[in-house]
């Protein structure tokens, strides 16, 4: 791996590029084709395309803990010897020896954690493209699939529009009890108190939307903006009619043909609520794993006319 690694400032410089380590990918790539219905006027062609790998930071530079791609002190992505390729860094919610969320005998609400520790992978487990092309005498048409399962991504565009109130789940309930005076607090996390004399014993304290969906709450560690990224998507169709060319005999016209296309005209991200993953703060980097208030994506649709002479 060739990379930008850091160096001591007192050297002069901050960083320099030099060989960074070893990095080892193993996976498999398969790709089918093939005719299932063929006849006189109709046929259907299918393609699909199996992407699987995992990249893993064998060793590093020596003397180099880490490798920054990119990202603010929490989150980031780094380069750890022993992980995958380009993991997500940052701030967590404390946790007992059990696992469980420590919780604060005070407020309610979940603990960080001081230190910068993984969140996050976003490498996928797996992709794949499925192609169909279906055509009936002069009517073809052609669409895409795409399938994304696993991956990570820091978003937040969920955060935000969470945190400030404008997302549906912050309406689940009134903001007020019955007396229309007393704020409501149907919220609970799951946990142990951290501290006093129940420490230990379960979290029994209840919390308003508010403070559930605040800074002071699920925001309060990098690791509430994690969110999976699997998607079905409906990636591309087009539409296309091609006149027969008995119809040109008398014509200046040897080929005559109308369609119609359109890209991203579905989407299923499960466990990505509001907003579209296919998103990468950082461009088109070394890194990946980080959205930070990004643009909605493009559906497009278009028609064509294609006439040769």
């Amino acid at each position: 791996m060739i990379l930008s690694i850091p160096v001591s400032a007192s050297s002069g410089v901050t960083n320099f590029v030099q060989n960074a380590g070893k990095l080892q990918t193993k996976g498999v790539e398969i790709a089918v084709s093939g005719i299932p219905i063929r006849t006189q006027d109709f046929s259907w062609e299918l393609g699909a395309n199996y992407t699987q790998f995992e990249s893993v930071v064998k060793e590093l530079a020596p003397g180099v803990s880490n490798i920054f791609l990119g990202g603010f002190t929490t989150p980031n992505i780094r380069l750890v010897a022993g992980d995958q390729y380009g993991q997500i860094y940052g701030s967590k919610y404390q946790r007992d020896a059990n696992g469980n969320m420590l919780i604060s005998p005070t407020t309610g609400l979940p603990l960080p954690t001081t230190s910068v520790e993984k969140i996050g992978n976003p490498n996928p487990d797996f992709t794949m493209g499925i192609t169909n092309t279906f055509t009936y005498k002069g009517i073809s048409l052609y669409v895409l699939l795409d399938i994304r399962e696993g991956g990570d991504q820091y978003s937040r565009n969920i955060a935000d529009v969470q945190r400030n109130g404008v997302a549906a789940e912050t309406a689940e309930f009134p903001r007020f009890a019955a007396d229309n005076v007393t704020i409501n607090k149907p919220y609970i996390y799951q946990g142990v108190y951290a501290s006093g004399p129940n420490a230990g014993q379960p979290n029994t304290t209840m919390v308003s939307a508010q403070d559930y969906y605040g800074n002071s709450g699920k925001y309060i560690a990098a690791e509430g903006f994690i969110y999976d990224t699997s998607w079905f998507r409906v990636r591309e169709v087009s539409l296309s009619y091609r006149l027969n060319p008995k119809l040109l005999a008398n014509t200046p016209f040897k080929q005559f043909e109308l369609g119609a296309f359109g890209r991203n005209l579905f989407l299923s991200a499960p466990n990505y609520p509001h907003f579209d993953p296919e998103q990468n703060a950082l461009g088109i980097s070394n890194a990946q794993g980080l959205e930070f208030n990004s643009l909605p994506n493009t559906r497009t649709i278009g028609f064509n006319l294609k006439v040769v002479l």
